[in-house]
């Protein structure tokens, strides 16, 4: 890092120290917390030396446009704050902001000689004041400003005061709340499979049974993947845990000598060591079509070119491939073209009332006939009713799963 450079980053310490004293001395009576929109954008496109310069840049026309009673200062990474003392009113406070805003958002930044661009900020304001006026018996300056700026983000406005009735910070915490419980589920191994049967609609027997995560609590509370799937797989866990889920399911099905459906995203195909680690498992256990290989096509995988090299593997282990939610994703066709499948499952909100739904019944039966073509099999799960099971039969479906067959359970309570 050059001396120009260094003095820019010492420049910003300072800043920052000075800010958390402001904002430890209780003094603060109203805060913004404002953001450059897509700042990592523009470092990666104009380098460097272009946001140090337009940091800088920017920083001095705030310090030219606020008086006395307002302190700037800069938190890094396009972040800045604005405080005052507990003599600006909240109304004040708004109104300067906004012009603030309002002039930024017309205001040219040069990032080099040739290179002018206006910037868009997200502004989050806290204050010890409400808007008519009244003190705040409890008041964390920080905290609210940064979940007002969250909402911005949110809700694509470009300014937001921060009141109690906004969702970010039950959304926050809990969502440390939901972390907490996988990480303790984890560590006192309460993250357990539970199987779902899945009937051929032509033998009336039970075909396969298809594994489904939960948490079982030490305290016997239960919690289902729209409770804590998407939190868990942004933690540092993630991989260990479905492994830990799967190898569960994998030992469970060879000591009831059953047939398993297993979960996968594309994700964790292509951007974990998932996919690859299940692959051996299946080899070395020689469980061939004992696994069928679910995935989950909502959840994206662009590169189809990986995925078809990844599941030809899968066929060639022996094991089968279903592709769920059918008929209601972004890439079905797609999928269809680089995924050797054996089946589809046809997505649930076309069967939970296919019985009275003539239109859904027609759609269904044309994917059934579609799929008939090339060789694929259907499943139809949300079988809820006895009327949806003979409609869908009807319809030619070759297999269904729902809770007319039977609901999800432990593996103790597989028959």
């Amino acid at each position: 890092m050059d001396a120009n450079n260094l003095g820019f980053a010492q420049n910003q310490a300072d800043d920052m120290d000075h800010f958390i004293k402001q904002i430890h001395s209780g003094n603060v009576g109203n805060l913004a917390i404002i953001e450059i929109e897509n700042f990592s954008g523009i470092g990666i496109v104009y380098g460097i030396k272009a946001i140090i310069e337009m940091t800088r840049n920017f920083a001095f026309q705030a310090r030219n446009f606020c008086d006395e009673n307002y302190e700037i200062y800069a938190l890094g990474f396009g972040v800045f704050s604005i405080t005052t003392n507990l003599e600006v009113s909240l109304d004040s406070f708004i109104e300067k902001i906004s012009a603030f805003k309002d002039f930024f958002i017309k205001h040219e930044f040069p990032i080099n000689k040739k290179v002018k661009i206006s910037l868009d900020l997200y502004i989050g304001i806290s204050s010890k004041y409400t808007l008519n006026g009244v003190l705040k018996y409890r008041f964390d300056v920080l905290k609210e400003a940064f979940c007002a700026l969250l909402d911005t983000k949110n809700s694509h406005q470009h300014l937001i005061v921060y009141d109690k009735t906004q969702t970010s910070l039950r959304d926050i915490q809990e969502n440390i709340k939901i972390t907490r419980l996988v990480y303790l589920a984890f560590s006192e191994d309460t993250l357990i499979p539970y199987f779902q049967p899945i009937l051929d609609v032509n033998t009336g027997k039970i075909f396969k049974y298809e594994t489904l995560i939960r948490i079982h609590t030490n305290k016997n509370e239960i919690f289902y993947p729209k409770d804590f799937l998407q939190v868990l797989k942004k933690t540092t866990i993630y991989s260990h845990a479905i492994k830990q889920v799967i190898k569960k399911s994998i030992n469970m099905a060879i000591s009831k000598k059953i047939d398993i459906t297993i979960n996968l995203g594309a994700i964790d195909i292509e951007f974990t060591d998932i996919g690859e680690w299940l692959l051996e498992e299946i080899q070395k256990n020689k469980l061939g079509k004992k696994i069928t290989i679910e995935i989950t096509e909502q959840e994206g995988g662009k590169n189809f070119s990986s995925l078809a090299k990844y599941f030809n593997k899968v066929r060639e282990s022996g094991s089968q491939i279903a592709l769920d939610d059918f008929g209601c994703g972004y890439s079905n066709l797609e999928m269809l073209m680089h995924i050797p499948l054996n089946f589809i499952k046809i997505d649930g909100s076309f069967i939970i009332d296919i019985d009275t739904n003539s239109y859904k019944a027609q759609i269904v039966s044309g994917i059934v006939n579609f799929a008939k073509a090339l060789n694929i099999q259907t499943i139809a799960e949300f079988v809820s009713t006895k009327q949806i099971y003979d409609k869908v039969k009807d319809l030619g479906v070759d297999y269904v799963q729902g809770y007319f067959i039977g609901k999800p359970v432990r593996f103790d309570e597989i028959c």
